[in-house]
């Protein structure tokens, strides 16, 4: 060990015989064992090298006068020269570049579910093709790009075509709708409007038209429609604030007819629909407007068989006055030659003090009426606190100012609500 300058510790000198026989096999590093000291050697043509340290033995007492280093011990064969260059990696500008040549799809649109791994059929991929997204050796993460421009445009672009197909771009497509404020209009601008026409009523279902409020689109919808029919006199003050901004055709329904007033007051009645003649003329007057003169003809037909309808059911009553919550029923009662009793005006949401509903109890009672009707989208809280202290019942007597949902999806329609008027007229009139 001396000879190579490697240190021992004292009193070892009888194992430096062994340096000649001792060869590097496939021995574990070097152990120790109490006093018997194992040192893994190797031979070469410098003489015995120690592979690694030895117990007891320091550092700093191993001179070395030279090393002769066949290889790195633990160094793995030198990597060959490479044949082939690898070509160059464009992370940013292959991505970005634009084609020469634009790659398009032109298919139907439809829903793009997510689909992992692999490229899509017929996909154009610029860079790298297959990276691993973490790259240990270069600690660069990057993705494989995709170019999917033209896809997104054309998807976009099939979308702007659907909506303007449907009246969905803003204000354009919608100059062919008409527009009807609440149910009783739109439903007579359906009957007389040309098949497939947009028909938009303002009052959504179940609400009370009195108290209608408008929208943004709603207000841009009155603006931008062929035509607007509604009631004036301000039965709802909101439709006519916007008809202001508007520059087409309008309708006032109550123009077209022969105005009753409703109260004391002297404000107009807009009820007119309930009169089946009134109504028929207001049919002909819509159709007249979209330069369509017979296009009403058939709902004018059936409005005049409802007449007929009505008069008869109505010819032969023991009593000849009806009671209602609010005077919504003058024109009904014109044409029938009934009396309406209502227990407030025009306007549905007055509310009388306890003198006035002592006053309406003693109104009922000399009319020797049976009934007091209320209404199915109004408050019905009047009609049966007048009833109970009258002693007579109550039922409903529908003004069509709207239907209900349920109503609509039962498919329930003007003619249908005024059959229900004359059988609940009927019972309460004691006609025969």
């Amino acid at each position: 060990m001396l000879l190579h300058g490697v240190a021992e510790p004292p009193g070892r000198a009888r194992e430096r015989a062994l340096e000649a026989v001792v060869r590097e096999g496939l021995d574990a590093a070097a152990v120790v064992a109490d006093e018997v000291m194992m040192v893994v050697m190797r031979v070469t043509a410098c003489g015995l090298e120690a592979r690694d340290a030895v117990a007891h033995v320091d550092p700093l007492h191993e001179p070395e006068g030279s090393e002769c280093v066949e290889r790195p011990v633990h160094a793995r064969d030198a990597d060959g020269a490479a044949r082939i260059a690898d070509p160059v990696v464009d992370l940013l500008g292959g991505a970005a570049a634009a084609l020469r040549i634009e790659v398009l799809d032109d298919r139907p649109a439809r829903a793009a579910p997510a689909e992992p791994g692999g490229a899509e059929a017929g996909e154009r991929v610029v860079g790298p093709a297959r990276h691993r997204l973490d790259d240990s050796d270069s600690h660069v993460c990057y993705a494989r790009p995709r170019i999917m421009v033209s896809r997104i445009v054309l998807v976009c672009a099939a979308c702007a075509s659907v909506l303007a197909a449907a009246g969905c771009g803003g204000s354009e497509g919608a100059d062919d709708a008409l527009v009807g404020a609440f149910y009783p209009l739109a439903f007579a601008l359906r009957q007389a409007a040309p098949a497939g026409t947009e028909v938009v009523d303002l009052t959504p279902p179940g609400a009370e038209p009195h108290d209608l409020e408008l929208g943004a689109r709603d207000v841009e919808r009155v603006r931008d429609a062929e035509l607007v029919v509604y009631a004036g006199g301000g039965f709802q003050p909101a439709v006519e604030d916007a008809l202001e901004s508007r520059d087409g055709t309008s309708l006032d329904v109550l123009d077209e007819v022969d105005v009753l007033r409703g109260d004391e007051t002297g404000e107009a009645d807009p009820h007119v629909w309930l009169d089946p003649q009134r109504y028929a003329r207001i049919a002909r007057s819509l159709a007249a407007a979209l330069g369509l003169p017979r296009a009403a003809d058939g709902f004018v037909a059936r409005l005049e068989a409802l007449d007929r309808e009505l008069a008869r059911g109505l010819a032969h009553c023991r009593r000849r006055e009806i009671v209602t919550s609010h005077a919504a029923f003058a024109y009904l009662a014109d044409r029938y030659d009934l009396g309406q009793v209502p227990l407030v005006g025009v306007t549905p949401e007055a509310e009388p003090d306890a003198r006035d509903i002592e006053s309406l109890v003693d109104e009922v009672q000399s009319t020797g009426a049976t009934t007091v009707f209320f209404e199915p989208l109004v408050s019905s809280r009047l009609a049966e606190t007048v009833a109970r202290e009258a002693g007579v019942e109550t039922a409903v007597l529908d003004p069509i100012e709207g239907l209900t949902a349920e109503q609509q999806d039962a498919g329930v329609d003007y003619f249908g609500v005024m059959r229900q008027n004359l059988a609940a007229l009927r019972t309460a009139l004691g006609c025969t």
